[in-house]
C-alpha cells in the first residue's frame, strides 16, 4: 500500500513558472532595448531609471504573490477613490507633456495617475462583482460598473489622454465578457472601433472587416437575420460618420489619424514617427542587423522610442525571429493569465486576473500594432519593454495578484 505525504510540496510547486519566465524574458528584453537606445550617448538617466523601476516592480510583485486576499480586497475601493483625487489634482498641479498635462513631476522622476487608473478600475471591479447577487446581467451591477469605469475615462478624456482611456474603456468590454455579458452587445461595441479604423483606411478593408463582424454575428444569433441587420446599420452609420467626428478632435489627434490613414502624411511632423518605426522594423529583415547595430536606433531617428516605440528596436536589431519571439512570449504569458483566472475559486481575483489579462492584450495589440502602421498612433506602452515607472509598476502589482491567484489555488489541492 503506497504512503502518502502531506504538506511535502515544494515552494516552486505554488508558482506559475510560465508567467515569472515570460515576465522575466520580456523585461530583460526591455532593458536591453532601454540600453541600446542610450549606448551612443552620454545620457543614462533614461536607462537608470528603467532599472530602478524593474528592481522595486519585482520587489513588488513577489511581494504581492504573498500578501493575503483579504487584505488586498480591502484596500480596493481606497485606493480606487485615491486615483480619481489624483486624477483630479493633475489638472492643478500637473506637468504637460505632449498636449496632455497628466503627469505629477518631482526629483527627477514622473508619475501618471491615469496608468493607476487601470490597476484601480480592476480591484474595484473585482471587489464589486465578488458581492454576493452583484451581476453585470442585473441594472444594479451593471449600473455599478459602469460608474466604476466612467469616472476615471472622464477625468482621462479632459487632461486629454484618448489613448489610456479608450483601453480602460477595453478593459471594461473585457470585464463584461468575462462576467458573461450578452454576448451580441459586446460584438458590436467592440465592432465599432475596428470597423471605424478599417473604414478611415479603405473600403477594401472596410468591407472585409465587415464581412467577418457579419459572420460572426450571425453565428451568435444562431441566424436571427433582424438583431444582425440592426446591429450592421448602426455599425456602418457610426463608420460613415466617423470623419465628421474627426474634425472635432484636437489638431494633434487629427494627425496621429492622418498619419495612420497616410503614413506620407507629413513626412516631417505628423507622419514623421511612423515612417521611421516602419523603417527600423523593415530593415531588420529575417535576422536582423545585431546587436547595438539597429541605425535608426543608434542615430535616434525615432522619437519616443523608448516608449512608445520600443518595440522597433529589437524588431531591428533581431529582426523577424526576434519579433515574432516577442509575440510568442506575450501570447504565452496572456493564455496563462486566462488559464489562472479561469482557475482560481476566488470570484475577487477572478475578475482581477482575466481584467488585467484583456488590459495586456490590449495594450500588447494597440502597441505592435501602430509600430508596425496597422493601428493608429496613441501613447500606449508595451508592458515590460517601454520604459516609465507608472505602468511598469502597474504590471508588477497585477503579475504578483495573478501569482498569488495561483498559490491559492494550489493550496487549496
Amino acid at each position: 500500500m503506497k504512503k502518502y505525504k502531506v504538506g511535502t510540496k515544494k515552494i516552486w510547486n505554488y508558482v506559475d513558472v510560465w508567467v515569472l519566465v515570460c515576465v522575466g524574458i520580456l523585461s530583460a528584453i526591455g532593458v536591453y532595448s532601454i540600453f541600446s537606445i542610450t549606448y551612443n550617448w552620454e545620457d543614462y538617466s533614461t536607462f537608470n531609471k528603467h532599472l530602478t523601476y524593474v528592481f522595486w516592480g519585482w520587489v513588488l510583485m513577489l511581494s504581492t504573490t504573498f500578501v493575503s486576499e483579504r487584505w488586498i480586497r480591502s484596500m480596493s475601493f481606497p485606493f480606487y477613490f485615491f486615483t480619481i483625487i489624483l486624477l483630479l489634482l493633475v489638472f492643478f498641479f500637473g506637468v504637460e507633456i505632449n498636449g496632455t498635462k497628466g503627469w505629477f513631476r518631482f526629483a527627477g522622476f514622473s508619475v501618471q495617475p491615469a496608468e493607476f487608473s487601470k490597476l484601480a478600475v480592476l480591484l474595484a471591479s473585482g471587489s464589486l462583482l465578488s458581492i454576493e447577487g452583484i451581476s453585470v446581467n442585473n441594472v444594479r451591477g451593471l449600473g455599478l460598473l459602469s460608474v466604476i469605469f466612467s469616472i476615471p475615462v472622464i477625468l482621462m478624456i479632459f487632461q486629454p489622454d484618448f489613448g489610456t482611456s479608450l483601453v480602460v474603456v477595453g478593459v471594461f468590454w473585457g470585464i463584461l465578457y468575462w462576467a458573461g455579458f450578452n454576448l451580441t452587445v459586446l460584438i458590436l461595441l467592440l465592432a465599432i472601433p475596428i470597423l471605424t479604423l478599417f473604414y478611415l483606411k479603405g473600403w477594401v478593408e472596410f468591407l472585409f472587416a465587415l464581412i467577418l463582424f457579419v459572420v460572426g454575428l450571425l453565428y451568435v444569433n444562431k441566424f436571427k437575420i433582424i438583431p444582425v441587420f440592426v446591429s450592421i446599420a448602426l455599425v456602418v452609420g457610426i463608420s460613415l460618420a466617423s470623419k465628421d467626428i474627426i474634425n472635432h478632435l484636437s489638431p494633434h489627434q487629427q494627425t496621429r489619424i492622418q498619419a495612420f490613414i497616410d503614413p506620407s502624411f507629413e513626412p516631417e511632423k505628423g507622419g514623421y514617427n511612423l515612417i521611421q518605426s516602419l523603417l527600423a522594423v523593415g530593415s531588420g529583415g529575417i535576422f536582423g542587423k545585431g546587436v547595438l547595430s539597429g541605425t535608426q536606433t543608434q542615430l535616434r531617428y525615432v522619437y519616443a522610442q523608448s516608449s512608445d516605440f520600443v518595440f522597433s528596436v529589437p524588431a531591428e536589431e533581431f529582426g523577424f525571429f526576434g519579433a515574432v519571439f516577442i509575440i510568442l512570449v506575450f501570447t504565452v504569458l496572456i493564455i496563462r493569465l486566462i488559464k489562472i483566472g479561469l482557475q482560481t475559486t476566488s470570484p475577487f481575483f477572478k475578475y482581477i486576473v482575466l481584467g488585467y489579462a484583456t488590459l495586456l492584450l490590449i495594450h500588447f495589440v494597440q502597441n505592435i500594432g501602430m509600430v508596425i502602421g496597422l493601428l493608429p498612433v496613441m501613447g500606449i506602452p508595451l508592458p515590460f519593454l517601454s520604459s516609465g515607472g507608472s505602468f511598469f509598476v502597474v504590471n508588477s502589482f497585477l503579475v504578483g495578484i495573478a501569482l498569488n491567484a495561483y498559490r491559492r489555488s494550489q493550496r487549496k489541492q
